[in-house]
């Protein structure tokens, strides 16, 4: 999926957003890569939920570190934790790493952004996508670095390019972890509005929950609402403050930013920056354990009664919920999230050149491609990293 800091006034590319969180279901063994390959070709040992693994991708080795020495270090290039891809950048490293996305692969969705399963099941593979990693491309004219990324992206609101306006788009919901880790809530944005005129008046916002508190089964506590003015710079809330199973309907609270370890979800609004995000307590959000899955058709997310388990066949999703990230790989996501087939991660073969220093004009530049999540023995957590010395036709890194 969703994602960096959005600019009211620019066109948002809808071909660039897809995804969700990690997966426990399997696919086929891949099919083995010709061995006189130009590409290098890497399985990933990200089966953890707690550590990264980190990749050098000049020497193709992986970088043994704790969390607390790749901040500090510029000797690995990607981190893998899950399905999360991040590059060494900002506050997840002390690297200068940058990415773009070369090859979106917009043959695999629809003119709206929706992914073309039956294509991404039946017609990709390691085999056809390998030229799309090979080609020759421009250089890229945007570079993310370590910009926060997360489920929610800016599919929550609709933006007028006329009057530059944004109301809300409550047509789709997500499900949302909590700091703590141990309670949920299904997620709606009620209502928004900005209006940039100097006559407006009323704008604001309101995002419903439904509360699953720690130990519950179910969704005890219906239409806790965060709400305010869009006036602040940042206003976070705590969805499940007060809330115990089946009483508390009211409860949740609205804390403040700085000073609260335990707030679920925080809106950002810049009206100088012209910049609308929300964010989980998680990742480079925050040091909270929350996260996102979604997003989900709010007339489908009705539908669950819990947050825990996919209401059909009852399947754990408590694995599946991401965390806020930064990087390309969270721009443009390097996978489509297919529910349908009992939530299974299918690449999508987007091709993404990777800066390994920004600051040195010297330093190279790499083609990257992800062709699975299910490594070569079909187990979960496994992602399969190709890539080769980018070919880029003009410009510089």
């Amino acid at each position: 999926m969703n994602n960096t800091r959005v600019l009211l006034g620019m066109a948002v590319s809808t071909a660039l957003l897809a995804g969700c969180g990690g997966s426990d279901n399997t696919l086929g063994t891949p099919s083995e890569n010709d061995p006189d390959s130009q590409a290098s070709r890497k399985v990933i040992d990200a089966k953890s939920y707690d550590k990264a693994t980190y990749l050098n991708l000049v020497t193709g080795r992986i970088v043994k570190l704790t969390e607390e020495e790749a901040r500090s270090s510029s000797g690995w290039h990607l981190s893998f934790k899950r399905d999360a891809i991040q590059v060494n950048n900002g506050d997840v490293g002390a690297g200068s790493v940058k990415g773009a996305v070369l090859e979106p692969q917009d043959k695999f969705y629809t003119g709206s952004g929706e992914p073309r399963f039956d294509l991404l099941e039946q017609a990709a593979n390691d085999d056809s996508e390998m030229s799309a990693l090979t080609a020759a491309y421009p250089a890229p004219d945007h570079w993310y670095g370590g910009e926060v990324a997360n489920l929610f992206g800016d599919k929550w609101y609709t933006y007028d390019l006329k009057t530059h306006s944004v109301v809300q788009n409550d047509s789709i919901g997500w499900l949302v972890r909590s700091a703590e880790g141990n309670s949920y809530a299904r997620m709606r944005v009620e209502m928004l509005k900005f209006d940039p005129a100097p006559t407006a008046t009323n704008n604001g916002f309101r995002i419903r929950f439904d509360v699953q508190p720690e130990g519950a089964e179910q969704f005890t506590n219906k239409d806790v609402a965060f709400s305010g003015s869009l006036s602040q710079l940042e206003t976070c809330f705590d969805f499940d403050e007060g809330v115990t199973q089946g009483q508390g309907s009211g409860a949740g609270n609205t804390v403040d930013c700085e000073t609260s370890d335990l707030w679920d979800i925080k809106l950002v609004f810049d009206v100088d920056a012209r910049s609308l995000e929300l964010r989980t307590n998680s990742g480079v959000s925050g040091d909270g354990n929350g996260g996102a899955l979604g997003e989900f058709s709010w007339e489908k997310l009705r539908e669950y009664r819990k947050a825990t388990d996919e209401p059909v066949s009852g399947q754990s999703i408590t694995g599946l919920y991401a965390a806020d990230a930064s990087g390309v790989f969270n721009v443009a996501s390097w996978y489509a999230y297919d529910q349908t087939a009992g939530h299974v991660l299918r690449p999508n073969y987007r091709v993404y050149a990777i800066d390994t220093d920004s600051n040195d004009p010297a330093a190279p530049v790499y083609a990257v491609q992800i062709a699975g999540y299910y490594g070569d023995d079909t187990e979960s957590g496994q992602p399969i990293v190709r890539w080769t010395e980018a070919s880029l036709t003009e410009g510089d890194n």
